[in-house]
């Protein structure tokens, strides 16, 4: 499809004799290139000679009456004078080398016009496509070999290509011509509605053109007002310069003056009192000698007092670190085009465990009018030893949302990317542990950790830390091995003490610690134990508590927080601003988010639970345990794959309950002292706090 010589589309194409072909252009140059003077042109692809006759002049020759002298016969000392012209040679041919033209193999199918015609009109073929003979064989190209795409003679054919699928030549050229013309009609439906895409192409890059500009000159005035402020800055500094060093220059002159004058003093005295001693009339020098006397006393007292070394430091120090600013500056600004704000993971992110070999899904909220960008969403797991594991995006232009699909193929550490473009969506990258599935049926009791108080809480840190909180008025921190670590807070009611700390809940390296009796939540440093802030006080109004229990996160930087007398959940940021209320129908002592977003709120006296869209405004659904009520239910935790583990106690006895996500148990727990909160570690352990026993029993 390409001419072998500028390697674009043929325009005019021309096939040689040796059947390279060329543009009818590129052929002309490469006639000039060759500069020679007769007619013959060399293949640009295999040197092969073809004469390309001048057909004006030819027309001439034979038409005229004068005597045409034999080509082939010229390069002797003699020539017979010339009876035919042949078109395919371009020579001109006596009677003697006509009959050895057509004694020849290659050459006796060769055009031969006769010179005794002298006809005006006579058709000559500038290159005549003739037979083709074999450059292995003295045989021509009669046969087609379908197999290997190429013209063959019978030599090769009874040798090489006998057992192909093969044909004589004229019947498949016959047959190509006809493909050809097929294939041209299947086209032509091609053309119409590509040049209509080329022209919304076209527009669309006008589009990008103008938004391109505009973009630039947006960044351009940007940048002069940011210059504007450096330049202002700069004078300013340049200013403060001038107003120290000008006070410092002040301050050096005043200690100068009095140095120039104590010298000019010192001079005038020495030399008054070395003039009148040597004067001879005693009366005269007893006159002055009190005045000179002093005052160069006085000038001995003024050196003694006057401080030789300059007060003053001829420092001016500045402070010009630009690495900070550098940074802000190369991280400044942001060129898109989408609005990554736009985009955030709206469900998923509650629960931070996944389990290796099954698909953990996540929905992807994206602005109103899904548009094409949505398109270039791409997610991806990293696992902690820097290995990927592509994920699946699915569209779902119904709601304007996109799944996130992922299934991690290891056990271990995680994290999740949700990018457009290369840019990352809000909340992205999240942390996961992927943990092996766990078989609830087969649930046994591992290790206690001893508070020593009675304990309503418990929460479990990524680094293995268990954290439990006690009626002694601090939250205890153990080891992975249940050896007690540290404790965070002490008895009182100022900043960072508690009175009854009841539930308690880690996002990332934050501990929020609800108080039963102060009615506030406080937050604190995990590692470190460090107070950082408190919001809520008794009351019924938006932000305040009335005996605040469990706690949960849905992972999107909102916790929700079991108000149980105000029979409610409340919706705070992590810095404790308010959000929302869920009104649930009697006092909720706990709550967790489910990997859809959904909330569930344990009511403690209607034994049962209640589910709340995940925005918190639709009641969606009532469940409690078919094999066996939640009677005086206390603390709810849901795993990845969505089983449900509930603690109550009734009349002395207490229980775990599992349910699976269709709501059927599959476990139950019986042994336990009065549990209160549940909590998963990385692995998808639980731990309960047991109020009776005074410990946390993991599971």
């Amino acid at each position: 499809m390409t001419c072998e010589v500028c390697s674009e589309y043929y325009t005019e194409p021309l096939m040689l004799p040796c059947l390279h072909s060329f543009c009818k252009k590129c052929l002309i140059k490469a006639k000039e290139k060759q500069g020679s003077a007769d007619t013959s042109l060399k293949c640009p692809t295999c040197d092969t000679s073809v004469n390309l006759p001048d057909e004006a002049s030819i027309k001439k020759k034979i038409v005229s009456k004068e005597v045409i002298l034999c080509d082939k016969c010229s390069v002797d000392d003699f020539s017979d004078a010339a009876v035919v012209y042949c078109c395919d040679c371009g020579q001109f041919l006596c009677d003697l080398c006509k009959k050895v033209h057509k004694r020849s193999k290659k050459k006796a199918n060769h055009e031969l016009i006769s010179l005794e015609t002298k006809e005006s009109r006579i058709e000559l073929s500038a290159i005549n496509y003739g037979a083709v003979y074999c450059a292995r064989h003295p045989e021509k190209l009669i046969y087609y070999c379908n197999d290997c795409n190429k013209l063959v003679c019978q030599i090769c054919l009874n040798i090489h290509h006998k057992s192909h699928n093969y044909n004589y030549y004229l019947d498949e050229g016959d047959a190509a011509c006809e493909a050809l013309k097929q294939s041209v009609a299947s086209c032509n439906g091609v053309i119409p509605p590509v040049t209509e895409a080329i022209a919304n192409g076209e527009k669309m890059l006008e589009q990008i053109a103008t938004r391109k500009e505009e973009v630039r000159q947006e960044i351009k005035e940007t940048f002069e007002e940011l210059k504007a402020v450096l330049d202002k800055r700069c004078n300013d500094l340049l200013m403060e310069t001038e107003e120290i060093a000008s006070a410092k220059r002040n301050y050096v002159k005043k200690q100068l003056d009095r140095f120039h004058k104590l010298v000019k003093q010192v001079s005038h005295g020495r030399y008054l009192a070395s003039s009148v001693s040597e004067r001879t009339d005693p009366g005269e020098v007893l006159s002055v000698k009190k005045l000179i006397t002093n005052q160069l006393e006085e000038c001995i007292e003024e050196y003694k007092k006057l401080p030789l070394e300059l007060e003053e430091k001829g420092a001016i120090l500045t402070h010009l670190d630009t690495s900070s600013l550098s940074k802000e500056i190369n991280e400044f600004g942001n060129v898109s085009e989408v609005d990554i704000a736009a985009y955030s993971i709206d469900s998923g992110l509650a629960i931070p465990l996944a389990t290796v070999k099954k698909e953990r899904k996540f929905k992807v909220s994206l602005p109103a009018g899904i548009d094409k960008a949505a398109n270039y969403l791409k997610a991806s797991f990293i696992k902690s030893d820097g290995s990927k594991e592509e994920g699946r995006v699915v569209i779902v232009n119904d709601n304007n949302t996109a799944i996130v699909s992922c299934t991690p193929q290891s056990i271990g550490g995680y994290e999740l990317s949700v990018t457009i473009r290369g840019h990352h969506i809000k909340c992205s990258p999240y942390q996961l542990s992927v943990k092996a599935s766990r078989d609830y049926t087969t649930l046994t009791n591992q290790r206690s950790f001893n508070v020593g108080k009675t304990t309503t809480g418990v929460a479990v840190h990524t680094n293995g830390e268990v954290f439990a909180s006690s009626n002694g008025g601090f939250v205890q921190v153990f080891s992975e091995d249940g050896t007690a670590v540290r404790k965070i807070g002490s008895k009182g009611d100022v900043n960072g003490q508690f009175d009854w700390p009841w539930g308690l809940l880690l996002v990332g390296d934050r501990l929020y610690v609800s108080d039963n009796y102060l009615h506030r939540v406080q937050y604190f440093s995990a590692t470190t134990g460090q107070y950082i802030g408190q919001f809520g006080s008794k009351g019924n109004g938006n932000g305040q508590f009335y005996h605040p229990r469990g706690m949960s996160t849905d992972g999107k930087g909102n916790i929700l927080i079991a108000d149980f007398n105000n029979k409610r959940v409340q919706v705070f940021k992590e810095d404790g601003t308010f959000v929302q209320v869920i009104q649930c129908d009697d006092g909720a002592t706990d709550v967790a988010v489910d990997n859809e977003g959904k909330i569930h709120v344990i009511i403690r006296d209607q034994n049962h639970v209640q589910v709340f869209s995940p925005d918190g405004k639709t009641h969606l659904d009532t469940y409690n345990n078919p094999a066996g009520n939640f009677t005086y239910s206390r603390g709810i935790a849901i795993d990845d794959e969505g089983y449900i583990i509930v603690s109550v106690h009734n009349s002395g006895n207490s229980y775990l309950h599992v349910l699976s996500p269709e709501r059927k148990q599959v476990k139950l727990v019986s042994g336990l002292s009065d549990p209160v909160d549940l909590a998963l570690d990385k692995d998808g352990n639980i731990y309960v706090a047991e109020y009776g026993n005074k410990c946390i029993a993991k599971y």
